[in-house]
């Protein structure tokens, strides 16, 4: 299917039964609700639902006239509450929403009066128009400040909340000495109003660059209109400020170098389920977080649309962390006997995590294993026992990319949610969608593109259909201890310095 926007709304109002409720799956409204933001912003869709409210029949009688009228209004009210609590906490970022569903809710409450069929979706549309009264939107913007790009400090161990686009949070901001500036900036704020900041703390007047920089030195200028800058950050990287004639010298800081010394002291004595369930308990947190919006944002480009992906960047960032997690305990354990109980451990944990339905870090960890940097260790892998060799070769064949990951797909299928599913392949689908299809032909949307994505959306949904029981941890002597470890590991993620580690455990073989 493909046609203009509005032929594409008023072809899926004209179709919608009326017999089924707003919350009821409906894959073409669905299709709609979740991907008008690419074809039908709200600033176009609001205003041509309420053309449609309005619409009357041209001829019939009376009575016909009036069915088509009432009829008109339901489906824009059926529509307006699908999309609404979709919308959920955006609401409060767009006043275009906010303003039609009031305006709506006005007209409605005048119809339900003579017009029954209206009075019964009345109380869905007052209840969510009385999550965000006027004063409740003022104080809700200013609820919350979130604490150094999400890197370091205490906001790990505090239980996840969504980050919103109008949050604030405060970023530490490095310069070429290495000293630093702290800045409080909303989540969205730009390239350019960063170095603002920065340069006014500092009493600067000099041309500021603002830099992404890595552990191994790679170096991003970031621009000046892009949003939220911070997310641009690898697991260790840094925000920096500089003149231009700085800019070859800029050097990373010592902190992002990563550990010198692993912690497998740490951990060896917690129970390998211990640590499976709470690494699920903080995904599952991370993951309930990622609105579905900001997994089109990302497959589209958060910049085009002037929103914040933080809440699925920071789920992301968890998967590469594990995964470094691994290799980098391995590298840093200089003793042969020592490693060869690391992979045991690393393997048991893994097991526990896909018991635990937890995908995402159950792959991380053996993608973790599979770094060259720990793959290479053949005096490490020699020594592991056999029953071991055979787990792990199970869980590396869930890896096979052949067939579209076929064998991964499969065993997925076979899970009831909870899921916390492998979301790298995920992005991958959406990226692949994206690119092999245009958005627009001849002027027109591609709807068939839209329901794909809106598809692989739904998996996501699937996914957190169900809850995930807290109550389920197991019995352990030191929850909180396992719990502050797994919220805070400490990683290096510089690939060259793990092969040098690599080298040093085990030379190359002549």
């Amino acid at each position: 299917m493909s046609g203009t926007p509005e032929k594409i709304l008023e072809h899926l109002l004209e179709t919608m039964r009326l017999d089924i409720h707003f919350s009821d799956p409906d894959p073409a409204l669905d299709d709609f609700v979740l991907m008008h933001c690419v074809f039908m912003p709200n600033s176009q869709l609001c205003p041509a639902l309420l053309a449609h409210y309005h619409s009357q029949a041209s001829q019939g009688s009376e009575q016909e006239r009036m069915d088509y009228a009432v009829a008109s209004k339901r489906r824009v009210l059926n529509l307006a509450l699908r999309w609404a609590n979709l919308q959920a906490h955006h609401l409060l970022e767009d006043d275009t929403a906010l303003s039609f569903l009031e305006e709506l809710y006005g007209f409605v409450s005048n119809d339900a009066r003579v017009l029954r069929p209206l009075r019964e979706l009345l109380p869905e549309l007052e209840k969510i128009i009385r999550q965000y009264p006027d004063d409740a939107r003022t104080s809700q913007k200013k609820y919350k400040v979130l604490l150094r790009q999400f890197s370091s400090g205490e906001e790990r161990l505090a239980k996840k909340h969504p980050i919103r686009s109008f949050d604030d949070i405060l970023l530490k901001v490095y310069c070429s000495d290495h000293t630093y500036t702290t800045i409080r900036v909303p989540v969205l704020a730009t390239g350019r109003e960063v170095t603002a900041a920065v340069a006014d703390k500092l009493g600067s007047t000099e041309e500021l660059l603002l830099i992404s920089l890595s552990s191994c030195g790679e170096k991003q200028i970031l621009k000046p209109n892009d949003v939220s800058v911070f997310q641009s950050l690898g697991v260790n990287g840094r925000l920096f400020v500089c003149t231009r004639e700085q800019l070859d010298s800029l050097a990373s800081l010592p902190e992002q170098e990563g550990p010198s010394t692993g912690s497998m002291s740490s951990f060896e004595l917690m129970s390998s389920k211990d640590l499976a369930f709470q690494m699920t308990l903080y995904d599952w947190e991370l993951f309930s977080c990622v609105h579905e919006y900001e997994l089109v944002y990302h497959t589209f480009g958060r910049q085009a649309y002037r929103r914040s992906t933080a809440n699925l960047d920071l789920f992301l960032r968890r998967f590469n962390q594990v995964q470094l997690w691994v290799v980098t305990e391995v590298s840093l354990c200089g003793t042969l006997s020592k490693r060869v109980q690391l992979l045991k451990k690393f393997i048991k944990i893994a097991a526990h995590c896909r018991e635990f339905r937890n995908l995402n870090s159950f792959f991380a960890i053996i993608m973790g294993m599979c770094n060259p940097a720990v793959s290479r260790l053949s005096q490490t892998w020699e020594k592991l026992p056999s029953k071991f060799k055979k787990f792990y070769a199970e869980f590396e064949s869930l890896l096979d990319p052949s067939r579209n990951h076929r064998v991964y797909r499969l065993t997925v299928a076979k899970m009831e949610p909870p899921i916390i599913p492998f979301m790298p392949l995920l992005i991958k689908d959406m990226t692949f969608t994206h690119e092999g299809n245009k958005t627009f032909v001849d002027g027109l949307v591609n709807f068939e593109k839209m329901r794909l994505i809106a598809n692989t959306i739904r998996a996501v949904r699937h996914c957190r259909s169900q809850p995930f029981n807290v109550e389920a941890s197991p019995a352990s002597k030191n929850p909180q201890e396992v719990r502050n470890y797994v919220r805070q590991l400490s990683v290096i993620d510089n690939q060259r310095t793990l092969s040098q580690l690599s080298f040093r455990l085990e030379p190359r073989r002549t």
